[in-house]
């Protein structure tokens, strides 16, 4: 199995997320708002990468994403790190 990569990137249309993923291999992003205290939520399920996130927040709100691997059956696999931003 590999390592899984994932890179978060702020641009003027949102959260630009970029990660690895194997042909067949499936990838659900998540994503938690407000840091600890907060949530994991689901917000794509077999996503593409690239990913655009346009969900709007508050300037100085702390979001943070990880993408979760799993097999054609839905089976989890692997997941990446986290990458979290505070927006501007």
């Amino acid at each position: 199995m590999y390592t899984a990569r994932i890179d978060l990137t702020l641009t003027q249309e949102g959260r630009h997320l970029t990660f690895s993923k194997e042909l067949l291999e499936m990838a659900h992003i998540f994503r938690r708002v407000g840091g600890d205290a907060g949530p994991w939520q689901r917000v794509a399920v077999n996503a593409r990468s690239p990913y655009l996130d346009t969900d709007v927040f508050a300037p100085g709100t702390r979001l943070e994403y990880y993408v979760q691997y799993a097999t054609q059956q839905d089976a989890p696999e692997e997941r990446s790190h986290i990458v979290s931003i505070a927006l501007p």
